[in-house]
C-alpha cells in the first residue's frame, strides 16, 4: 500500500486513465488482505485466529442474506439506468464506506467518487496479525449496513474512528466479486484510492475523501472542489443523506450539484424536488413514505404528489431509510441541453 503526500484527487491521479479497461490484481498484496478483510480467506502469512473465523462466518451469512436485495439492485439498474452515462464519474456524497450499493448500481461506472466524514484509516499489515479485537470492530462497524441498508452517523463516529473506513470499502469490493489491483493513501484531505477488476475483468476505481460537506468545510477545500469540478458533467448519486441538502448550511454543495451533475440518482433525503428546474427530466420509482421519526419535519409534499399522482413503477428493493421495498423510493433526476 503506497502513501502519497498528496491528496490522491490532485494533478497527475485525477487525470489518471484506467489501463485500456484492464488492470492486474495484487495477488499476493493488497488483494490478499482485502480477501481477509472481507472474511473470505487470510494470508498464507499465518493461520486463521478464532476470532477471525467468527468474523468470516458472520460476514458470510451477511452477504448471503444480503445477495438478493444486491440481485434486485443489479437487476433494477441494467433495466432503468442503461441510458445514464457511465463513461463519467459518479460522485456519492454522505457515502461513508458505503460501496456496496455505489457498485451494485453504478456496476459500469468506471470510476466512483466517496466523500465522508469518517477517517480514512489503513489495510493492516498481513505479515503479522491485529491486535485482539480487530475483527470483532470490523464486523461490529459493518452491521447496520446489511441489517439496515445504511450506515448510522453516530455509530459510524465510533465505529469507524480507529481503522477508519479503507478496510471496509476493500473488504466489500472483494465481497462483490473484486480483485484489487492496488490501495494508495493520501493525505490532503485524507483520501484513499482503490483500483480493482471486476467479475468480468474490467478496471474500476473507487476513491474516497474525508471531509465535512457543510458550506464551512467544502470553502476551505478549494482544491477538492476544483477536482469534483473537473469530473463534470458528473453522475451524482444520494442515498440516506439525513435530508442536509434542503438545509442552508448545505446550500454549497446542493448548488454545485444541480451545476455540474448531468445526472442525479436520488432516495427522498437527496436535492428537495422543488430545486430542480424545468431543465431536468424527472423519473419516479416506488412509493412515499414520511420520514422516519427523527426527521418528522423534513416531509415533502412536492415529492409525495409526485409519487402518488403519477404511473409510477415499483421499486423492487428497500433503499435508504425505508427497509421495505414498499416503502421506498428513487428518484432518476436527468439535465436536459
Amino acid at each position: 500500500m503506497r502513501v502519497g503526500r498528496r491528496p490522491l484527487v490532485l494533478g497527475a491521479f485525477a487525470a489518471a486513465a484506467l489501463g485500456g479497461g484492464r488492470a492486474r490484481a495484487d495477488d499476493e498484496g493488497e488483494n490478499a488482505r482485502a480477501r481477509w478483510l472481507a472474511g473470505l480467506e487470510p494470508p498464507r502469512a499465518f493461520e486463521a485466529s478464532a476470532e477471525w473465523r467468527a468474523f468470516a462466518q458472520t460476514e458470510t451469512e451477511r452477504w448471503q442474506a444480503t445477495a438478493p436485495r444486491i440481485k434486485a439492485m443489479e437487476d433494477w439498474s441494467a433495466r432503468e439506468l442503461a441510458s445514464l452515462p457511465f463513461d463519467r464519474p459518479v460522485v456519492y456524497p454522505f457515502a461513508g464506506p458505503d460501496a456496496l450499493h455505489a457498485v451494485a448500481l453504478f456496476g459500469k461506472a468506471k470510476r466512483l467518487f466517496l466523500v465522508g466524514l469518517e477517517p480514512v484509516g489503513a489495510l493492516p499489515d498481513a505479515a503479522r496479525a491485529p491486535a485482539a479485537g480487530y475483527f470483532t470492530r470490523l464486523g461490529a462497524a459493518q452491521a447496520d449496513l446489511h441489517r439496515l441498508g445504511f450506515f448510522r452517523t453516530q455509530e459510524m463516529a465510533s465505529d469507524f474512528a480507529r481503522e477508519g473506513v479503507v478496510a471496509a470499502l476493500a473488504g466489500t469490493i472483494a465481497r462483490l466479486g473484486g480483485k484489487i489491483a492496488s490501495v494508495q493513501l493520501g493525505a490532503t484531505p485524507p483520501s484513499a484510492r482503490i483500483d480493482w477488476i471486476n467479475k468480468a475483468g474490467e478496471a474500476r476505481r473507487l476513491d474516497y475523501v474525508q471531509t465535512d460537506l457543510a458550506n464551512t468545510g467544502l470553502k476551505a477545500q478549494a482544491q477538492l472542489v476544483a477536482d469534483i469540478h473537473a469530473l463534470a458533467p458528473y453522475v451524482t448519486f444520494l442515498k440516506a443523506a439525513m435530508y442536509l441538502l434542503g438545509e442552508a448550511r448545505f446550500s454549497y454543495l446542493r448548488q454545485t450539484i444541480l451545476d455540474e451533475s448531468a445526472v442525479v440518482l436520488q432516495d427522498d433525503t437527496g436535492v428537495p424536488l422543488r430545486c430542480f428546474d424545468a431543465r431536468w427530466a424527472m423519473r419516479f420509482y416506488g412509493a412515499y413514505e414520511p420520514p422516519p421519526p427523527a426527521y418528522a419535519d423534513r416531509a415533502e409534499s412536492d415529492l409525495k404528489v409526485a409519487l402518488e399522482h403519477r404511473s409510477v413503477a415499483a421499486l423492487p428493493f428497500g433503499f435508504g431509510y425505508h427497509v421495505q421495498p414498499a416503502k421506498a423510493c428513487l428518484v432518476v433526476a436527468t439535465k436536459g441541453k
